[in-house]
């Protein structure tokens, strides 16, 4: 492997679900927009990279969904939220 292979930038593509996408959109919504939800607490954050990353995310989510436009939104995203949360029965992200 040569040095500019080993300095090369790494990049990703998540793919989500419909159900991740606006259940993702909605939380970093909260999170980066409503000034009344509970947030993370700074000290979950190491870096403010961490936040514009999060910002980021949420701006390209806002670019390529439909959902939180329609009229019926609240009722797509509690379906989302219904068929998701059997993924995930632990009581904190630690599990």
């Amino acid at each position: 492997m040569t040095v500019e292979q080993n300095s090369a930038p790494d990049t990703a593509q998540i793919q989500l679900t419909p159900d991740e996408s606006i259940v993702l959109f909605e939380l970093l919504s909260r999170w980066c927009e409503d000034g009344k939800s509970p947030t993370p607490e700074a000290s979950c954050f190491e870096s403010t990279a961490e936040g514009a990353v999060l910002h980021g995310l949420l701006a390209d989510l806002a670019k390529q969904l439909i959902a939180p436009s329609k009229a019926d939104y609240d009722s797509l995203l509690n379906g989302a939220r219904d068929r998701l949360k059997g993924n995930w029965d632990f009581p904190t992200l630690r599990g």
